[in-house]
């Protein structure tokens, strides 16, 4: 059993109510059961109950086995003292509160039925891909999409708390924040954290400077990316290079060790020299990339990306020392849609939040909306057990509602396991 059984049953009051007592043997009525606090501190705050016909106002503490206070040290927590009542499964200890009186308790073991408990053991012993996977069907589809459409705003707010900790350490610098995480995307999973090292070697405000001519800023970004070597023969490598050696000296510059760039069984088109050369061409061409998402129309920000050509030489080139057949680098519809669902939406969404702005906070539900779904081994599974998804808005709610809540067994935090133990 978890403790989030124990909050649902008390706040649903899902429990045999009669004839109520405290472990003590005294009468309790229960008026007003509290409100479900989240942080840190007492369970429920703010609830009202009658012990022996008195009122008590205070707070209420929920825990699997009496005990459990201890063992989480609220004695020795002064925020604890408010509490007016211990609710627990199992009252295996008196608990006193500062070793004066004992603590009221309501134990629950035989006031819960066996029925709700056994369709939660159900749930918690269920070694599918999800708990719930065999109930699925069971519930209203209308609830599954209303759950999703909250799970969509719950992973933004989870994203964001890393756009706020970015933006503190920058000063508020929302040009410096988007590009940090801009360069991330570009990365994918293999290269995304050479990518953030890249970022972080670079004064923000030289690399702006830098934007003006495309040549400066491919040999800023190869130069700190520690691509460039005199043993590159052709001429727009060394080029680069003597253009980066003047840079390096002028900004007191040091390049990441290239042994962080990864191109094992990779595809070409994702080698780690293409992105740089693709985010070279996005930083001459927006150099105040994040101001124009926000100046532009929800329909039309796929296309600020659609059109970012590298220079001539990466035509034929996906290394500095190999040629190849001639192919355009331009950036893929799916690639695209990655940098949308990843950097823009969640730094527009965090826009809106520290602005108190909802119109960002829906340009960036809107932005997900017309983005098609994600195609990953989550989604399809998903997609087997009846659950598809039409949007990038609800392929990340899925996202979400797999790594967060089906593979942690909070399925009484969940609105369909909710609804799956409350059927009668």
């Amino acid at each position: 059993m978890k403790e989030d059984f124990l909050h649902h049953v008390w706040k649903y009051k899902l429990f045999d109510q009669s004839e109520l007592q405290t472990t003590d043997g005294r009468s309790l009525s229960i008026i007003k059961g509290g409100y479900h606090n989240h942080d840190a501190g007492p369970d429920f705050s703010q609830a009202t109950i009658l012990i022996d016909d008195i009122e008590w106002n205070g707070n209420v503490e929920i825990h699997i086995k009496a005990s459990d206070w201890l063992r989480h040290q609220h004695q020795a927590n002064t925020a604890y003292d408010t509490v007016i009542l211990h609710v627990v499964y199992e009252s295996d200890k008196v608990i006193t509160l500062s070793g004066e009186e004992p603590i009221p308790c309501l134990e629950l073991k035989h006031r819960i039925s066996p029925d709700l408990l056994s369709k939660y053991e159900k749930l918690l012993l269920n070694k599918s891909w999800i708990a719930c996977e065999n109930n699925l069907e069971t519930i209203d589809q209308d609830k599954i999409k209303l759950w999703l459409n909250t799970i969509a705003i719950e992973r933004l707010h989870d994203k964001s708390q890393q756009v706020i900790k970015d933006l503190d350490e920058s000063t508020y610098h929302w040009e410096k924040v988007f590009h940090k995480h801009l360069f991330r995307v570009f990365g994918l999973k293999v290269n995304q954290e050479a990518f953030t090292y890249l970022f972080e070697s670079l004064p923000f405000e030289r690399m702006v400077q830098s934007s003006d001519e495309v040549f400066r800023v491919e040999a800023l970004l190869f130069g700190q990316a520690g691509f460039l070597s005199e043993s590159h023969k052709n001429d727009y490598a060394q080029a680069l290079l003597k253009e980066y050696t003047f840079l390096k000296h002028k900004y007191s510059l040091e390049p990441i060790a290239q042994n962080y760039w990864k191109f094992a069984r990779m595809r070409p088109a994702n080698f780690p020299t293409i992105r740089i050369a693709q985010l070279s061409q996005l930083l001459h061409k927006y150099p105040q990339l994040f101001q124009r998402i926000l100046d532009t129309d929800v329909k039309m920000i796929s296309s600020l990306f659609a059109d970012i050509q590298p220079s001539a030489f990466w035509k034929t080139h996906y290394r500095f020392g190999e040629s190849s057949t001639e192919r355009s680098k331009l950036l893929g519809k799916s690639r695209i849609d990655l940098i949308i669902i990843n950097a823009v939406v969640p730094i527009l969404f965090s826009y809106g939040k520290i602005k108190k702005d909802d119109a960002y906070i829906d340009k960036a539900l809107d932005l997900l909306e017309q983005v098609p779904a994600e195609k990953n081994s989550i989604i399809n599974q998903w997609k087997t057990l009846g659950i598809s998804s039409d949007s990038a808005l609800q392929s990340q709610s899925l996202l979400h509602l797999k790594k967060q809540y089906c593979d942690h067994y909070k399925c009484i935090q969940c609105q369909i396991g909710v609804n799956i133990i409350s059927q009668p």
